[in-house]
């Protein structure tokens, strides 16, 4: 059981690798890294956050968004309006709806092979899964 846990692990820590290096490749002409695209792609969704909103959705702590925000700032794809509010740049928003494009590319691919019954399957393991981490979360936040 415990080598299959460990499988798990690594399974999701590939996926995420191999998307990251996906979206680097189908984004390199932009000069931005999948930390910052991940940031212009919440906005490009959510519009305009504050840097502690941001940080929630990207399920972060404060001081990577603080740190992103001043990076996507440097190369003029973030603006930082009255009451700490960050939103897109013209550039910004091209790259998120870019990052967009290739997500749902992304994922096709992906499934494209995949049986809907298996796809349904896998879909219920990683709801559990995603329960009982939040479930360990949250008793973590009340001690």
């Amino acid at each position: 059981m415990k080598k299959n846990r460990m499988l798990f692990k690594n399974w999701i820590f590939s996926i995420k690798k191999c998307f990251e290096n996906y979206m680097n490749g189908k984004l390199k002409e932009f000069d931005v890294t999948a930390g910052q695209t991940q940031f212009l792609h919440i906005l490009y969704k959510e519009n305009s956050l504050r840097q502690s909103a941001l940080s929630k959705f990207a399920e972060c702590d404060k001081s990577y968004t603080h740190r992103m925000v001043k990076e996507l700032l440097d190369k003029k794809l973030v603006q930082i309006s009255q009451g700490d509010f960050v939103s897109l740049t013209e550039k910004g928003a091209m790259i998120g709806k870019e990052f967009d494009k290739q997500a749902t590319k992304w994922h096709k691919l992906l499934f494209e092979d995949i049986a809907e019954k298996d796809i349904a399957i896998v879909k219920k393991v990683f709801e559990n899964i995603t329960q009982k981490a939040q479930k360990i979360i949250n008793n973590m936040e009340k001690k």
